[in-house]
């Protein structure tokens, strides 16, 4: 019931303002925090916070204003502008990158081609690194057996020590650059099979237009 009321008071309300502003066009209302109702001719000064309603001559809602955004909604909003802005220029890049890459490769065997020419001589050092690996190995156990027979003997040689040494460092160097070669050639395999879905997902995705402009 007191809605009712409320409701007939606002359209009364309106009908008299209606009356005596039909010269002047247009007028506003809005509701401040106390929920008080102004109604004006110009934007009204109580409200200067608060959402707005334009109305014309005849009653007839114009537009709504909303309220001023708070300093926190610019943040807000300053950020999401922000996060859009990049996101278009990732999709921009996106298409430049997609568009070098179609230039470049024209098949999979072309991908096929610049990974085994990426990846030449990377396998050819750790085939020989495997070899020298593998005689470094063979040099430290024959030297560790002969340690070990002279230790049935008595004293070792400094001589025969530094030779054993040097043998086991020899092995530690080979490995770690074998595997620095390893993981080397295992990256560019990693990047050439990144090109490879991509370019089947491009391809994948250009296949449905060009089957419906036919």
């Amino acid at each position: 019931m007191q809605a009712a009321v409320r409701t007939l008071r606002l359209l009364s309300l309106l009908s008299l303002f209606c009356a005596a502003s039909s010269h002047a066009g247009t007028f506003y209302m809005c509701k401040d925090a106390n929920g008080r109702t102004f109604t004006s001719d110009r934007p009204i000064s109580e409200c200067a916070n608060r959402p707005l309603r334009e109305y014309g001559s005849n009653g007839v809602l114009k537009r709504e204003i909303a309220a001023p955004l708070t300093p926190e909604q610019k943040r807000a909003q300053a950020l999401q502008e922000q996060q859009r802005q990049d996101e278009l220029a990732a999709l921009e890049e996106q298409k430049r990158s997609d568009r070098a890459l179609l230039a470049r490769y024209r098949s999979e065997d072309d991908i096929g081609v610049a990974r085994k020419r990426a990846g030449a001589a990377t396998n050819e050092q750790i085939v020989q690194q495997k070899k020298e690996l593998a005689a470094a190995e063979t040099e430290w156990q024959a030297t560790q057996a002969a340690v070990d027979a002279r230790q049935d003997k008595g004293k070792i040689p400094p001589a025969m020590r530094d030779k054993l040494a040097k043998a086991l460092e020899n092995v530690r160097v080979q490995k770690a650059a074998l595997r620095d070669n390893e993981i080397a050639l295992a990256q560019i395999n990693a990047k050439y099979d990144a090109v490879l879905r991509r370019y089947r997902k491009i391809v994948g995705q250009s296949l449905p237009a060009e089957s419906a402009s036919r």
